[in-house]
């Protein structure tokens, strides 16, 4: 237990920042999304807000051989958490949670099937695409085009985050709020959900569940640092997700065999192209962002998940 722990305190920071397999929407973007949804559930809401979030814990894993295949199993066989949810809350929580998924969620408009823009590849994108064509990485950094590919991804995707404050200033307090009141029976059932799928890549269901609740512990911890960042007026949130980038950009660069340049200088440079990726997104991600709301809210209530 002391090994997971270990490996999941060293990489989570990247959950946030280095998703290796889906180029999705930030963890901001997905609350607000599910908040608007559900905004009148009133103490349900949070924990749906949580729900939302939460299939991107396997994310930061960026050596593992295997992340992808634990990255899949959230975002594709979703609907095994709602099979397992039996009270309200669990229910909310797992709302939140199959409303993120990647074949007719939220996450298939960002890098599938883009609402308003990037219409046959998904609005992140097509954004990063566009980033990549007028903003290119410095060619003396050495970064590989699958590098640099995920790192415009992530640009972008922290560029709509931060954008999203500007829709709703209360985003950090609220990704606070849904972390801090989440139900204890998350983590239960994300083990009921996942632990037996999982064992094969852990050594057994019980190292399995192991590594889920502390994949999940984690998670609930860097959102609330996420939040409090998001709660800074828009500079000063911009250099702290700019810092917390840098930090890990060495790890994340050096799976590439790069090395990373400079902390300041990968500061500024991450602060720069968040910037840029803002300029591209902020006069249609409100509509993109709106637009996805309503396709998942429709998706939702087809589905045998409304409660």
């Amino acid at each position: 237990m002391k090994k997971i722990s270990a490996i999941f305190g060293a990489f989570f920071l990247s959950l946030f920042f280095f998703s290796s397999t889906a180029f999705s929407w930030g963890s901001a973007t997905h609350a607000y999304i599910d908040d608007q949804i559900m905004k009148k559930k009133g103490l349900r809401n949070p924990n749906e807000m949580y729900g939302a979030m939460a299939p991107d814990i396997f994310n930061y894993l960026i050596d593992v051989p295997f992340q992808k295949d634990l990255s899949m199993q959230k975002h594709h066989q979703f609907q095994k958490v709602w099979e397992q949810a039996k009270t309200g809350t669990a229910k909310a929580l797992a709302y939140g949670f199959v409303s993120h998924n990647d074949s007719w969620g939220a996450d298939s408009t960002a890098h599938h099937a883009g609402m308003t823009y990037g219409l046959t590849e998904g609005y992140i994108t097509a954004k990063a695409k566009e980033l990549s064509t007028i903003a290119p990485l410095p060619a003396n950094l050495g970064i590989p085009p699958d590098a640099a590919l995920e790192l415009y991804h992530n640009f972008v995707e922290s560029g709509v985050d931060l954008l999203v404050k500007r829709l709703d200033p209360s985003i950090g307090d609220k990704m606070i709020a849904s972390a801090l009141r989440r139900s204890r029976e998350f983590p239960y059932l994300l083990v009921r959900a996942y632990s037996a799928d999982l064992a094969p890549y852990f050594g057994s269901p019980g190292e399995a569940a192991k590594a889920i609740t502390a994949a999940e512990k984690e998670f609930r911890k860097m959102t609330i640092l996420y939040g409090q960042a998001l709660l800074q007026e828009e500079g000063t949130a911009l250099n702290l997700v700019s810092e917390q980038m840098a930090d890990l950009s060495e790890k994340f660069l050096g799976a590439y065999n790069v090395p990373a340049p400079p902390k300041e200088q990968t500061i500024q440079l991450i602060a720069f192209y968040i910037t840029v990726a803002m300029t591209l997104c902020e006069s249609d991600y409100a509509e993109e962002i709106a637009e996805t709301q309503n396709y998942v809210a429709r998706q939702m209530s087809f589905s045998a998940t409304a409660y």
